[in-house]
């Protein structure tokens, strides 16, 4: 952890100078609130406008669709079929190609109109087609049906003009009609259009590429070559044939339903803008008067109150008129009592400074016993070829309660030890050492390893009112045989080397830990170990080393990384091991000792 020195006003120097560093390029708290305020209605009113828009839009298309769907109803009311469908008749003529297809080479339309005055009427059609002279001859009759002789441009006008008058009334960019033929579209007559358009071939469009002139089709849009459009088509009434005479159409340029649109849109964001200025005025004034004014007087008396270079006292302590009740009122009096607390801390501050710098002291002197304890000076016996052995112990805290010994009990037999204690720190340390002791003193009087696990544990069991107790693994090496007797008190399973070979884990045999029941009884066993075989014993801190995720490090992963260091020298593989423990946790902090200890036995007259 971080450690500061702690100034006359109990803040920590560093962060102090951070602090009046930033305070020169920082924004205002009034600034800061008043940009969430802009912020925040600003963001309400591209809502309001947004919501309004949306609904406006979806009113000014309804509006639009039904005027275009009544006003093909109307239009298809005031054309009288019959008409329309003798003007189909008329035009469906190879005579009448031939004049359009002249008149539109000499571009005179006047050879269209000439044409059709030649042609009768549908109303003195379809009187001589009632009405026969030869029969009924009275002359009164006869006269008064041809009084109604006049002819097909007649009847053509009267139909733009109907169209005309439906365009006026309901405000449409367009009127038509058009006969459909075999999927081939004509057209009869639209008021926007000369007399070449009568009878001409209607460009296909993909929005009525199914339709057949046969039923009603509401209104749509779409996009063709005659803009931007909504249109609905009406057919007109069935003939005698029992086919429709044609089918109105109307449309509206959407252009204009856009154009509304984006009318209401600037108005409304004019107005609604004008309103959020006002709304943000009176909130920056609201605001600053309740909330940043009462928050900078007391953010200027706290800082009177830290820079004061004299004796802090009961005198000291901020007052201002601040009355409100609520979280600003609080805040006040939350900082008078924090300076009240801070006064009164103050004379305790040196007594408990004191007690730390005491406590650093004694676990200094505790860490360094402890490390004195631990052989670190390694090849431990430059005289001894017979074997190499590495030992290292890294603790959780500033002392640990793991530990490993290991020395010559004759010029014959090497004595090796691992140990895990059940506690950390401090306690953990001194049942370490005094368990570390006992089996020395015990394993000098001679003994095989579960002979000197007995004796302790039964001494330890007498003596224990902490209820600690540890884990040990022991071993004898015979430097001339190679012969190691070994006993497991609870430990960890060892891993076995042969020469040139890969670690394999070793199941011994367990029994109780030491210090936990008196009559405990523990067996030996042995490893007959040739030149280049190798032992390696550690800690559960090494398996259970866990990962920011969570995750311990395992017999698996141990049992990898020493096959990738079997080769190396009993030191390679502790630093192996250490090295793939450290990137496996990174920074995650850990909470047991990390202890291990690895001997290769190399044979006498090696």
């Amino acid at each position: 952890m971080k450690r500061y020195e702690i100034g006359p006003q109990g803040r920590p120097e560093q962060d102090r100078l951070l602090y009046t560093m930033e305070k020169k390029k920082r924004l205002s708290l009034s600034l800061k609130i008043n940009i969430l305020i802009i912020i925040s209605i600003l963001m309400v009113f591209a809502g309001l406008v947004g919501i309004s828009y949306f609904f406006y839009s979806q009113k000014i298309n309804n509006f639009y669709f039904d005027q275009v769907s009544r006003a093909v109803y109307a239009a298809k009311e005031n054309l009288y079929s019959g008409i329309v469908r003798y003007l189909w008749d008329q035009i469906n003529t190879d005579e009448y190609r031939k004049v359009r297809a002249e008149a539109i080479a000499s571009d005179d339309e006047d050879m269209i109109r000439n044409w059709m005055r030649s042609r009768p009427s549908f109303s003195h059609f379809y009187t001589m087609q009632v009405i026969d002279p030869e029969e009924d001859p009275e002359p009164d009759e006869f006269s008064a049906a041809q009084g109604l002789a006049d002819n097909l441009y007649t009847d053509y006008e009267r139909l733009l003009q109907s169209l005309t008058n439906c365009m006026n009334s309901f405000d449409i960019s367009a009127a038509y009609l058009q006969y459909d033929e075999n999927g081939v579209t004509y057209n009869l007559a639209d008021p926007e259009e000369d007399l070449f358009y009568v009878g001409s071939v209607e460009e296909p469009i993909d929005a009525f590429s199914d339709y057949d002139g046969t039923e009603y089709l509401p209104p749509i849009i779409y996009h063709s070559g005659f803009g931007w459009l909504c249109t609905a088509l009406m057919p007109l009434d069935e003939t005698l044939e029992g086919k429709p005479a044609g089918y109105v159409g109307v449309d509206t340029d959407m252009n204009h339903v856009v154009t509304e649109q984006r009318k209401f849109l600037v108005n409304s964001s004019i107005y609604i803008l004008v309103l959020t200025g006002v709304v943000i005025l009176f909130s920056m004034i609201m605001m600053n008067r309740i909330i940043v004014n009462p928050l900078e007087d007391l953010a200027e008396a706290s800082a009177a109150f830290v820079n004061n270079d004299e004796e802090l006292t009961k005198d000291n302590v901020i007052q201002l008129p601040i009355r409100s009740n609520d979280e600003i009122g609080d805040l006040y009096h939350q900082f008078r009592d924090m300076q009240t607390r801070i006064i009164d801390y103050t004379g305790h501050l040196s007594t408990i400074i004191a007690e730390r710098e005491r406590v650093n002291t004694e676990l200094q002197m505790a860490e360094s016993i402890q490390r004195s304890m631990l052989q670190s000076s390694f090849p431990a016996f430059p005289d001894h070829p017979e074997f190499d052995l590495h030992a290292s112990m890294i603790p959780a805290k500033r002392v640990g309660g793991d530990f490993y010994d290991f020395y010559l009990m004759d010029d014959s037999h090497l004595a090796l030890l691992i140990a895990d204690v059940s506690d950390k720190g401090v306690p953990a340390a001194l049942f370490m050492m005094s368990a570390m002791n006992l089996i020395h003193y015990r394993a000098q009087q001679g003994g095989t390893p579960s002979e000197i696990l007995m004796a302790v544990n039964a001494y330890i069991c007498r003596n224990n009112s902490s209820k600690m107790f540890v884990t040990v693994w022991m071993g004898i090496l015979d430097l001339d045989t190679g012969v190691m007797t070994c006993a497991n008190a609870g430990h960890e399973y060892p891993f076995i080397r042969s020469a040139g070979g890969k670690f394999r884990l070793l199941r011994d045999k367990h029994g109780l830990v030491i210090g936990g029941m008196p009559a405990t009884r523990y067996t030996d066993y042995d490893l007959d170990l040739k030149p280049g075989d190798a032992v390696f014993v550690y800690t559960d801190g090494v398996t259970e080393a866990c990962s920011a995720e969570g995750k311990f490090f395992g017999m698996d992963r141990l049992a990898e990384t020493l096959d990738r260091s079997a080769d190396g020298t009993p030191g390679d593989i502790l630093r192996s091991v250490k090295a793939d423990v450290d990137a496996f946790v990174d920074s995650a902090k850990q909470f047991d000792d990390l202890t291990m200890l690895c001997i290769e036995y190399k044979g006498r007259g090696c």
